[in-house]
């Protein structure tokens, strides 16, 4: 259809300096004359009108095409999802549940069914934004075709408008818009729904013109996000350098003075100086030194709101890999200081799961850096109280929690999903769990406790029940000389049992050992901050190890307490 019109359209351009020649012949007057030229006029009107109709059409079959395209694309995925666990969708859009498959072994069929809970709300968000997007498809277009039918396209009776003017204001007018995508605090199902009945065109268009809607969206492709965000954080960046280039326009004369107004000011320049030190730490993590994004590395999420910068960065590509770690650090971790350590940390553990894998290509392990949330400093007097009261660990196991769900639902198949939770990003990971986020397996290492609920009244226990992870899949860390794994004594279970004592958690080891995959020595690890420890030879600790082998899916290659 769109050759066609683009056809009809062309051959009508080329008439139009015949229309205008034909308005008033060189030496002819009088009545005759008069009366030609206006009907010649009429006629330059309606061709204007014409071209104006068929570059409008054009353009939006053009438009509809794409995003008919996208529609589909997003019911196939609801449509397989459906399949894959058991549910079928009717033509008028209901889901039908026809029960937990027989096959399940009787061990797996609790986790099953409440996965299977998770999977029913997502298509019921998948169904109702792919028929939300068909329908702003429907409107729009007939938006372009009410007024071409009836010939009011364009007001075609401007004098000195050509056709290919009136074409290009009806091009214009054709263009469709992208459906608007769920509320802001919407759920990481509604956005995934949302994107995946965009076509790439409109995608692309949404990264390029509003990033923002697009980079912290839980649900949206990690692809998608990090585009937008390194757009974002650029904008940023500049927006803070303007801010303190104004601040410094308007400094106090005498700034050794000790007074409010040059205490006040300090405060705001230290602010601003840490912000611009924090976009910078993550500008060297995922830009190079030519200006482009690094290739192997993925900017989940930007968040420049609240007293400290956030932010989530991948090694690799969560898109597509089939193992996939999201790793929560702790106490008086911040994007400007010791993010970057973090990341390269679990580059480290990533490379190591890859070997696991037997994956030479290094594709098949991604890893996450969280650190979506504003954990304690212990510099400052009064985080000592938020510590105790875990109030920043609630606040970020909501965020973590849909930021897990999101890379679930915004892949086609499931990946093997694992969480990392080190000191007080152990307590906000224990937090989050408790929450259906689709991770299989999680790890806990130098955890104060992983429970917003105290031991002793009854909702804290001595058990992993209240964890969402399958049977058999959590694991805890402790190393030697590590007082924080030890603050449960002090703090009388606050956040629980200790991990290392609770029912169904496994215990594995951080000793010297030996690997159990290639026979290499491995590192003893001490203190609250080796678990990650490479010695300067290259030995491994063994907590690194077994860090790697869960990460990979290897529960055979761990090394037990």
């Amino acid at each position: 259809m769109s050759a066609a019109l683009n056809g009809k359209y062309l051959q009508l351009l080329t008439c139009s300096e015949d229309f205008e020649d034909a308005a008033m012949p060189s030496g002819w007057s009088g009545t005759a004359a008069t009366a030609a030229a206006g009907a010649s006029q009429r006629l330059i009107e309606e061709g204007k009108e014409w071209a104006a109709e068929i570059a409008a059409i054009r353009r939006a079959s053009g438009d509809v095409a794409d995003a008919a395209a996208g529609v589909l694309a997003g019911f196939k995925e609801a449509e397989g999802l459906a399949k894959a666990h058991n549910f079928s969708i009717g033509d008028d859009g209901s889901i039908t549940d026809h029960g937990l498959p027989p096959d399940i072994p009787e061990e797996q069929r609790e986790d099953v069914e409440r996965e299977r809970k998770t999977v029913a709300s997502e298509l019921g968000e998948r169904v109702k934004q792919t028929l939300l997007s068909a329908e702003d498809v429907d409107n729009d277009f007939c938006a372009v075709l009410d007024p071409a039918i009836n010939g009011h396209t364009i007001d075609a009776s401007g004098e000195g408008t050509s056709l290919a003017a009136a074409g290009n204001a009806g091009e214009a007018l054709g263009s469709l818009s992208i459906p608007a995508p769920p509320p802001v605090d919407a759920g990481p199902a509604a956005n995934a729904a949302w994107w995946d009945s965009l076509s790439k065109q409109q995608q692309e268009r949404l990264i390029k013109d509003l990033p923002g809607l697009v980079g912290n969206r839980d649900g949206v492709a990690a692809w998608a996000r990090s585009k937008a965000n390194i757009a974002l954080l650029a904008d940023e960046k500049q927006k803070l350098l303007d801010e303190r280039t104004e601040l410094m326009r308007h400094a106090p004369d005498d700034l050794g003075r000790d007074r409010p107004l040059v205490r006040d000011y300090q405060e705001k320049l230290g602010k601003l100086d840490e912000r611009l030190a924090a976009l910078g730490k993550i500008e060297g993590i995922t830009v190079g030194p030519d200006g482009e994004p690094l290739p192997n590395r993925q900017l989940m999420s930007l968040d420049v709101t609240g007293d400290k910068v956030k932010a989530a960065v991948a090694n690799g590509d969560v898109d597509n890999a089939k193992h996939v770690a999201v790793f929560t650090p702790g106490m008086n971790s911040a994007v400007e200081t010791n993010f970057d350590g973090y990341v390269n940390d679990m580059q480290s553990v990533r490379e190591s799961a890859n070997r696991m894998v037997g994956d030479l290509s290094g594709k098949s392990v991604a890893t996450v850096t969280w650190l979506g949330y504003e954990p304690p400093a212990t510099d400052k007097l009064g985080d000592y109280v938020d510590v105790l009261s875990g109030g920043a660990a609630q606040e970020g196991a909501e965020k973590l929690a849909r930021f897990d769900q999101g890379i679930n639902m915004s892949r086609p198949d499931d990946p093997h999903l694992t969480a990392l939770g080190h000191s007080y990003g152990s307590l906000t990971t224990g937090i989050a769990l408790q929450s259906d986020t689709g991770v299989d397996d999680a790890m806990f290492f130098g955890s104060p406790g992983i429970s917003d609920q105290p031991y002793g009244d009854g909702i804290g226990g001595r058990s992993i029940d209240r964890l969402h992870v399958p049977e058999g899949h959590a694991y805890t860390l402790e190393a030697n000389g590590d007082a924080v794994a030890d603050v449960g004594n002090i703090t009388h279970g606050r956040f629980g049992e200790d991990p290392g004592s609770m029912e169904g958690m496994k215990q594995l080891s951080t000793h010297g050992a030996t690997s159990l995959l290639d026979g290499r020595p491995l590192a003893a690890s001490s203190g609250h901050s080796e678990y990650t420890l490479t010695t300067p030879d290259g030995t491994d600790s063994t907590s690194k190890y077994n860090m790697a082998a869960v990460v990979a899916g290897r529960p055979d290659l761990t090394i037990s307490k």
